[in-house]
Parts: C-alpha cells; sequence; structure tokens
C-alpha cells in the first residue's frame, strides 16, 4: 500500500476510496468473463431466469441504470449513492455555468467528511486484506447471497450482461441489443457470445433466421457457433482495465481535481508495485494514446453518473 498511499496523497478522499479497488478489479473480472455463460459468481450458481423479464432488460437503458444504482445501494450503501449523484448534479451545473442553488451547512459538510473517512479506512483495510490474499469474510458472502435471494434477475443481468457489455464492447446492453435487432452483423454475434438467452429472444431470433435464409449460411452458423464462445476480448485483461480506468477518470471529472492522464499512469503504476502486478503494459505507451483510448469508456461511464431526475 506503500506507493498507493503516496499516489493518493494530494488526490479527492473519493477517489483515494475507489480508484485502487477499481484497478485491483480488473484480473478478477477476466477470470470470471471467461466463463459467464455458467452463469456463476462468487461461488453462487444462478437460477435460469424468467425469459420474458430478461429480454426487457435489454429494452430500457433507464431500468438498467437504476439497477446499477440499486445494486451498488445494496452492496455500499444507499449513501454512497446519494453522495455520487450530488456530485454529478453540482458537476453538472457547473458545465451549464449555473449557480448552485443551495450551500451545505456546516452539519452537511462534516457528515459527509465522516462519511469518506469511514469509506477511506474501510477501503484500505481491504485492499490490504486482498495484497495479503485473506479470504472473503463470512459476511460478505451472506450479504452477496442475499442480494442474489432478493433480485436474481436484476443481479443476474448486471453481473452476466451489463458489466462484461461495458468492459469489453464499450456499450451499453440497450446499445448493442438494437444494433443486434436491427441486423447488424457484428453486434448479433457479439450479443451471443455474451448471452445464450438471446436464442430465444423473437426479436433477436428473427434476425438469425433472416441470416439463414436471406444471407449466407456460413454466417448463419457463425451466429450458432457465438452462443457457445466466450465473449470476444474476455481472454485479455487489457479492454477491462481501460473500462475501469476510464470509469476512474469518469469519477474524478465530478471533483473539482480531474485525473490527467499522467495521473492514471501513475496510478497503475503504483499499484503494480504494490501488488507485483504488471497491468501497466496493457496501456498504451503515452498519456495522449491513453487520452484517446479512454474516450469512449469515459463517455459511457458519464452516462452512467447522473443524478435521477435527469435520467
Amino acid at each position: 500500500m506503500k506507493e498507493l498511499r503516496k499516489w493518493a496523497k494530494d488526490k479527492p478522499d473519493i477517489i483515494k476510496i475507489f480508484a485502487a479497488h477499481l484497478v485491483s478489479t480488473v484480473q478478477g473480472m477476466a477470470e470470471e468473463f471467461k466463463t459467464i455463460k455458467l452463469r456463476r459468481f462468487a461461488s453462487q450458481k444462478f437460477s435460469p431466469p424468467h425469459l420474458p423479464s430478461w429480454f426487457a432488460m435489454y429494452r430500457s437503458h433507464r431500468k438498467t441504470v437504476q439497477q446499477v444504482k440499486d445494486i451498488w445501494a445494496a452492496v455500499f450503501g444507499r449513501n454512497i449513492v446519494d453522495f455520487f449523484s450530488g456530485l454529478s448534479e453540482e458537476a453538472k451545473k457547473k458545465k451549464r455555468g449555473n449557480s448552485i442553488s443551495t450551500q451545505p451547512t456546516q452539519n452537511e459538510l462534516d457528515a459527509s467528511v465522516k462519511f469518506l473517512q469511514t469509506m477511506l479506512s474501510a477501503s484500505e483495510k481491504e485492499l490490504e486484506d486482498e495484497f495479503n490474499n485473506v479470504s472473503i469474510k463470512q459476511a460478505a458472502k451472506r450479504r452477496m447471497s442475499k442480494l442474489i435471494e432478493k433480485n436474481p434477475l436484476e443481479l443476474g443481468f448486471y453481473l452476466f450482461v451489463a458489466v462484461p457489455c461495458w468492459a469489453l464492447y464499450r456499450m451499453s446492453p440497450t446499445a448493442l441489443y438494437r444494433k443486434a435487432r436491427q441486423g447488424d452483423f457484428d453486434a448479433l454475434e457479439k450479443l451471443l457470445c455474451l448471452d445464450q438467452l438471446m436464442l430465444h429472444d423473437p426479436a433477436i431470433g428473427k434476425q438469425i433466421i433472416d441470416y439463414r435464409f436471406k444471407h449466407s449460411s456460413s454466417k448463419y452458423r457463425k451466429l450458432l457457433d457465438a452462443a457457445t464462445k466466450s465473449p470476444k476480448g474476455s481472454d485479455s485483461s487489457k479492454n477491462i482495465l481501460l473500462s475501469q480506468v476510464g470509469l476512474i477518470s469518469a469519477i474524478s471529472h465530478l471533483t473539482t481535481k480531474p485525473l490527467t492522464p499522467q495521473d492514471l499512469f501513475e496510478l497503475v503504476h503504483a499499484f503494480d508495485q504494490d501488488s507485483k502486478n504488471k497491468l501497466l503494459d496493457d496501456l498504451p505507451e503515452n498519456y495522449d494514446a491513453l487520452a484517446r483510448a479512454l474516450s469512449p469508456d469515459r463517455n459511457l461511464w458519464r452516462q452512467l453518473l447522473p443524478s435521477d431526475k435527469n435520467m
């Protein structure tokens, strides 16, 4: 943790809390994505979903965004979601040149500082446990089991569709589904690699049949094969790393001190030094190239961070 603490010294508290943790998830996500079609996460097996309800999750970007908030609230607490919403709303007002209608009271500021300090302490402890190979606490396992029991459909869609779609394909599930429904072959193939249940979606099934009878049989076979394959890019941590660094960048733009490409390089370098990993090898060679590579991820995550009333 020595190098990460040094990197975080002059960074906003919200960045100190999340930046290193988001980088630390890269390798675990890469492993999970390889077996995504087994519908298993953290030793928990998900039952097959009610298909019409599952298909409906693809059709509403707003519903997906709200689902992300609900899951984050269940895992991290409602306060952290409200905190992000407040940051986002303030950042958007400043960008539009609008004045902030109300200033926080001293009590509200004190409560926010206390909340962030508590989160930072917990974050550092969890990261140290990870570096020291401490097993997941039983409380965390129980929390995950409870979350699966309460929201199996929404959590399953988030874990097995939304997160890998954002990380590997640089788009929302809604956008990918829309392109596939319109007959885009690449989108169809990506969608079926991601989620074999989409073979049974009426709109997607129609597109597959169209390729069978109106296009080439080779493309039709490719689509059927895609339903048994892992998502494209799941064998590499590079796309996942860029996605997570893009999220860190997007979060930093909600603060008064956004991270520069150099800051992001130095974050990954510090993480590598503390964890004995080599994630830096997966980043572009210079700051300008990193900024260009992160643009789609940063823009995507910014769509998921605004407050409720602007959805």
